[in-house]
């Protein structure tokens, strides 16, 4: 049993107190724990030499990584700061895995408000389609993997490269169609912009398929901001 204040915000002795039964409560603390997998790592594969000695691995590797946490006990978690009575509360040590390419390209596409989801009603309002290709999307997970970033670094890498079309596009009238490729996602070139009323994002992609390029096919542009210079001419 324990006693909360009835009223929020700072304590008061005099105030009045609700008991509440924790008995049937299922408390859980979760966080990044940086750094414990070293600790993990210095209990279980201790520095050796010769014939029996143990390998040096790579903790930056995710799987390593789990590996380890699925090997946290509570005396690790109490090297890593965390006082033992705070522990003991806490008999169950559980350890998630790590992010791989595939689970970031699900993060960006599969959730309810998921990024790519947000953009295309973003481009909506502006009544532009926003088209992102698998490659595309396979290349923002393998940048934001690189990174170590992990979900967090998805936005940011996102943002950094429809930054410029999401102030373009308004200004157009007759942009349909924003089309992110794996080349715009690598830096090599602006995402594209199809004006033709006939030209969609499927059927650009046919196009290429069948050897054409972007250069070549009417109604397609990239993403390009107009000058000082050359609004004041």
């Amino acid at each position: 049993m324990i006693n909360v204040p009835k009223e929020p915000g700072r304590k008061n002795p005099r105030g009045d107190f609700i008991q509440i039964d924790t008995t049937n409560i299922l408390f859980i603390s979760g966080g990044a724990f940086a750094g414990l997998e070293q600790i993990i790592n210095k209990r279980m594969d201790a520095a050796s030499i010769g014939f029996g000695a143990t390998m040096k691995k790579n903790i930056e590797d995710f799987k390593v990584q789990g590996k380890y946490f699925d090997s946290a006990i509570p005396k690790d978690l109490t090297n890593f700061g965390m006082i033992p009575e705070y522990v003991g509360r806490f008999p169950v040590i559980v350890s998630t895995k790590g992010l791989d390419e595939k689970s970031l390209v699900d993060i960006l596409t599969v959730p309810k408000n998921s990024l790519m989801k947000q953009y295309n009603f973003q481009f909506a309002m502006n009544g532009v389609r926003f088209h992102a290709t698998e490659c595309a999307l396979k290349e923002i997970a393998k940048c934001a993997f690189k990174r170590g970033s992990g979900a967090r670094g998805l936005r940011s890498i996102t943002e950094n490269i429809l930054m410029e079309t999401m102030f373009v596009v308004p200004s157009l009238d007759k942009v349909h169609t924003v089309y992110l490729d794996a080349a715009a996602v690598r830096g090599e070139r602006k995402p594209i912009l199809l004006k033709h009323k006939d030209m969609t994002a499927e059927r650009f992609e046919e196009l290429l398929q069948g050897g054409e390029t972007w250069e070549d096919l009417d109604g397609a542009e990239l993403v390009e901001l107009e000058d000082d210079e050359d609004e004041a001419a």
